[in-house]
């Protein structure tokens, strides 16, 4: 059974990179940038205390995977992340692939000419999230989803384990990955009506 949460999402802009410390307060991390990209050196799968010039204090978690698949007819790598905060999760889905080109025959063996890395990242529209066998259908806009209330309460109770998303670009790509099982047990935190409350 597919289930469609409906709601605006709000656009978050990339930011600076962050910076990490340790908050005596309340033994959570503080990172000082809500940004995605490559090369982040975030705290990942862990509850974090948020502080962003731009977008405010706020607990959150970020999360990362990578692999290889297919896409477009290429072979690429696929890396996904994402920033799942009290209202909101919003995604960086990254694919890197190898261009390569030939040059003249030589020995009957094409030379090479070099290889490039090149990456794009897309943009989302649909997020679907498998949680036992319920799954949770969210529109976004600009790979930002919004969080009803009905989504975080499953979030906050999910069994232990990896979950199941699937993302689905505005071109109609589809990516199937998962969310670790440590950004699962921090959603326990990220998601207690007390943080979604103290975030509106």
């Amino acid at each position: 059974m597919v289930r469609q949460v409906i709601g605006l999402a709000a656009t978050l802009s990339i930011l600076a990179a962050s910076a990490v410390s340790v908050s005596a307060a309340n033994d959570i991390r503080s990172v000082n940038s809500a940004a995605l990209g490559i090369s982040r050196n975030h705290p990942w799968s862990e509850a974090v205390q948020i502080n962003d010039p731009f977008e405010g204090n706020f607990i959150g978690v970020f999360d990362r995977n990578y692999f290889y698949d297919r896409l477009l007819n290429t072979n690429s790598r696929i890396e996904v992340q994402s920033l799942w905060s009290p209202q909101s999760v919003r995604f960086l889905l990254i694919t890197s692939d190898r261009n390569c080109r030939t040059g003249s025959i030589r020995y009957g063996i094409p030379t090479n000419l070099g290889c490039s890395v090149v990456t794009n990242s897309r943009n989302l529209t649909q997020l679907y999230v498998k949680l036992n066998d319920q799954v949770y259908q969210v529109s976004g806009q600009n790979s930002q989803f919004p969080i009803s209330n009905e989504l975080a309460q499953a979030l906050q109770t999910a069994p232990e384990g990896n979950v199941s998303i699937r993302l689905v670009t505005e071109n109609g790509e589809t990516v199937n990955t998962e969310i670790g099982q440590g950004t699962v047990a921090a959603w326990r935190t990220v998601y207690t009506p007390q943080t979604r409350a103290s975030a509106e």
